[in-house]
C-alpha cells in the first residue's frame, strides 16, 4: 500500500482508530498486528520471510545478552548479510562475472530458465524494504553486542521496532536510541497532532504535486536519452535531483507525521542538503540516517580515522562505494558511491594538508565575500549531486553517457518541459531552506488548527487539480 493512496488512508484511519482505543501494551500488540497486515498486503510469502528474519535475530540477541561472543556476532550477522546479497546483488554477481568472463551460463536469463524449470519460479524478487530493514536489524544487533542497549527488550517491542509501518519500507533507519525509550510513555498530545499534520501535508505537497510530476517529464529522458536534444538532458538532470528530494523527503515527512500522530517521533532525515556548501556537508544533511550508520558501522570498524592518511581516505571511500551500492545492484550506483567519495578523500585532504581552511576562515569574516563563498559552495555541492543524479537515475552507464554527450555536443532532438522543471526546482529550494534554518516556528495551539484547517483544503484542491497519476516511491527499489 502506497501513502499516498486512498486505500492506505482507510488503514491509516482505522489503525489510528483502534490504537488510541486501546491502552497499554494493547497498543504495542495492535500495531505489531498492523504492521504485519501492511506488508502481507504485499506479499504474505515474503512477509513469512521477514518475521522469520526478525524472530531469529531476536533469538541470537538473547544469546549475545548472556554471552557476548564475536562468534555469535559473525553467525547472525553472514546469515542477514547472506539475505540481503541473495536477494539484492546475486544478478549484480552474475552480471560481473559475465562482463570478466564472457561465458553465458552467468546471465540473468539463463538462471531464470533454470529457476522455472527446476522450480516453478520466473525470478528472484526483491523483498520489500529488504535494504533498510537488514540495515536496522544490523545496528541494534551490534550495539547489543558492544554493550550499548542494556535495556532487555521484550519480542514484541523488538518485533514493533523493525516493522513499524510508517517507517517500514523507507526508513529512516532508526536505532535503539530512537524508538525504545518512547514506549513507555505513549500518550496523546496536541502539539504532536499538530505537528504530525502539518508533515502529512507537506509530504503530499513534496512527493505528489513535485515529484510525481517531474517523474512526468524527467523519466522519458533518461530511459531514451537519444530521441532529446542536449537541452533536455540537462534539465532531465537537474529535474531528477529535484524528484529524488521531493520524493524521499516527501517520504520522510509523511512516515514522521505518521508517527507522530501515533505518539512515536522519528528521526529526520534531511537537514537541507541542497543548501550545503561542501560534499562533506551534503552527506551530513542528505540521508542522515543512512550516513550515520555507513560512519558508525562501516567507517569506525574500518578503523575511521585513527589510522593513516592514506588507509583513512581509503575506508572512506570504500565507506561511500559500500553507500552506492546499498541504493542499487548496478554499475550506476558503484560509479555513483564512488565519485562521492573521491570528492570527500579530495576535500578532506585540501582541509588537513593545506591552508585553504584558515584562507576561507578570514574571508568569511567579511559579509560580502561570505556570501560569495557560500554562493559558490552552494554551486560546487549541488553540482556535485546532479553529476552524480545522472547515474543515480539511470537504467544503465551507457545511458547516462550518452546524456552527457548529447549535452555536450549540444544534439537536436525532442525537448522536455524545462519551465515546469525549473519552477519546480525553486519550489524545492524553498523547502531545503525551511529545513535549513535551525529556528523553529512557534504557533499557538488555536490558530495552529485554524491554519491547519485551511492548509488542508489548499493541499486538497491542489492536489485535485495537479495530481499525476500514482507514482512509487523511489527508494520503495532499494
Amino acid at each position: 500500500m502506497r501513502f499516498t493512496t486512498f486505500g492506505f488512508l482507510a488503514f491509516f484511519l482505522v489503525v489510528y482508530i483502534v490504537y488510541w482505543a486501546l491502552r497499554g501494551r494493547s497498543r504495542l500488540a495492535f500495531l505489531a498486528l498492523a504492521s504485519s497486515l501492511f506488508y502481507a498486503a504485499w506479499s504474505i510469502p515474503f512477509f513469512l520471510h521477514f518475521a522469520s528474519i526478525v524472530l531469529l535475530n531476536f533469538a541470537f540477541v538473547r544469546l549475545l545478552q548472556r554471552r557476548k561472543s564475536g562468534r555469535i556476532l559473525a553467525v547472525i550477522l553472514t546469515i542477514d548479510f547472506a539475505n540481503l546479497f541473495f536477494f539484492k546483488y546475486f544478478y549484480f554477481l552474475l552480471e560481473i562475472l559475465f562482463d570478466v568472463t564472457g561465458w553465458a551460463g552467468f546471465t540473468s536469463a539463463q538462471l531464470n530458465s533454470t529457476l522455472n524449470e527446476s522450480f516453478g519460479i520466473s525470478s528472484i524478487l526483491l523483498p520489500l524494504a529488504i535494504s533498510f530493514y537488514t540495515f536496522q536489524i544490523v545496528a541494534y544487533v551490534v550495539d547489543v553486542y558492544r554493550g550499548r542497549i542494556e535495556r532487555r527488550d521484550s519480542l514484541l517491542e523488538f518485533y514493533v521496532f523493525i516493522l513499524f509501518f510508517p517507517q517500514l519500507v523507507a526508513g529512516p533507519i532508526m536505532r535503539h536510541s530512537d524508538f525504545f525509550f518512547q514506549l513507555d510513555r505513549i500518550t496523546p498530545d496536541q502539539k504532536n497532532i499538530v505537528r504530525g499534520v502539518s508533515l502529512l501535508l507537506i509530504g503530499l505537497i513534496k512527493k505528489v504535486l513535485i515529484a510525481d510530476n517531474l517523474a512526468a517529464v524527467v523519466h522519458p529522458v533518461y530511459r531514451n536519452p537519444e530521441l532529446y536534444d542536449g537541452v533536455s538532458s540537462a534539465f532531465a538532470i537537474l529535474g531528477y535531483a529535484a524528484q529524488v528530494y521531493a520524493d524521499f523527503s516527501g517520504y520522510t515527512d509523511l512516515a514522521r507525521g505518521m508517527g507522530l500522530l501515533l505518539g512515536l517521533e522519528l528521526p529526520e532525515n534531511f537537514s537541507g542538503p541542497f543548501l550545503s556548501r561542501t560534499v562533506s556537508e551534503f552527506w551530513r544533511r542528505w540521508h542522515i540516517t543512512l550516513s550515520t550508520w555507513l560512519r558508525d558501522y562501516i567507517y569506525i570498524p574500518l578503523g575511521g580515522s585513527r589510522t593513516s592518511q592514506m588507509r583513512s581516505q581509503f575506508n572512506l571511500l570504500l565507506t561511500f562505494v559500500a553507500g552506492g551500492l546499498w541504493h542499487g545492484a548496478n554499475y550506476t550506483f558503484f560509479i555513483w558511491g564512488f565519485t562521492a567519495g573521491v570528492l570527500l578523500v579530495i576535500e578532506r585532504f585540501l582541509s588537513t594538508k593545506t591552508r585553504l581552511p584558515v584562507i576561507l576562515d578570514r574571508l568569511m569574516q567579511n559579509r560580502s565575500s561570505a556570501f560569495v563563498l557560500s554562493l559558490i559552495g552552494v554551486v560546487y555541492s549541488f553540482s556535485a549531486f546532479l553529476f552524480g543524479a545522472a547515474f543515480f537515475n539511470a537504467p544503465s552507464v551507457s545511458h547516462t553517457l550518452t546524456m552527457f554527450e548529447r549535452l555536450l555536443d549540444a544534439a537536436s532532438g525532442l525537448r522536455t518541459d524545462s519551465g515546469m522543471i525549473l519552477s519546480m526546482t525553486a519550489f524545492v529550494f524553498g523547502f531545503n531552506y525551511l529545513q535549513y534554518r535551525s529556528k523553529s516556528i512557534e504557533i499557538r495551539p488555536q490558530t495552529a488548527w485554524a491554519l491547519l484547517f485551511v492548509a488542508a483544503f489548499v493541499v486538497i484542491w491542489l492536489l485535485g487539480l495537479y495530481a499525476p497519476g500514482g507514482q512509487s516511491f523511489i527508494y520503495f527499489q532499494f
